[in-house]
């Protein structure tokens, strides 16, 4: 298992912003409904919107190509699944997270990329307990173990969108 990473600027701000363009601002980008963001028939019921563009190592939208390209240099491995998350934020005057998880049961590598700045950090834990917090910010690449429980804290002031990549170890 390796230390956490965090590259800010990780592509270059032209293609973040074609990247805030073809998905937050595109009108026309299929997005796909969720009971629950974890994916996973989470308890909470915490719906979101999601996308997924790559399956199985084998794509699974037509902007699947689009978006691995514009991460090309950063990727070293074969992407197992690659997806966005789009999260409105929670009407609420409770601080929450969501159900905290392990993207897949096999080993792997998570590629965490964050499409615009937001609140609704992502929480690493180590032994049941909060590790390390990381804000959304814009350009902003967390790569971590995919062994470590993770989840995010629902956002309350902006919305909450990340690309999301499981690769091999």
């Amino acid at each position: 298992m390796f230390k956490e990473k965090i590259i800010d600027n990780c592509i270059s701000k032209e293609k973040q912003n074609l990247l805030i363009h073809q998905i937050i601002d595109n009108e026309f980008f299929p997005w796909y409904f969720n009971k629950d963001i974890t994916f996973k028939g989470g308890k909470q019921k915490r719906p979101s919107l999601g996308h997924i563009f790559i399956k199985d190592k084998k794509e699974n939208s037509t902007i699947a190509q689009f978006i691995s390209s514009m991460f090309f240099k950063v990727l070293k491995k074969n992407i197992i699944k690659g997806r966005i998350i789009f999260q409105l934020p929670l009407n609420t005057n409770t601080v929450s997270y969501d159900t905290p998880h392990t993207d897949m049961d096999k080993p792997h590598i998570v590629y965490l990329y964050y499409v615009i700045d937001s609140d609704g950090e992502t929480i690493l834990f180590k032994k049941k307990k909060i590790y390390k917090k990381i804000k959304p910010k814009q350009g902003r690449l967390l790569i971590f173990d995919g062994s470590i429980i993770h989840t995010a804290y629902q956002p309350k002031k902006n919305i909450r969108c990340v690309i999301n990549f499981d690769v091999e170890k």
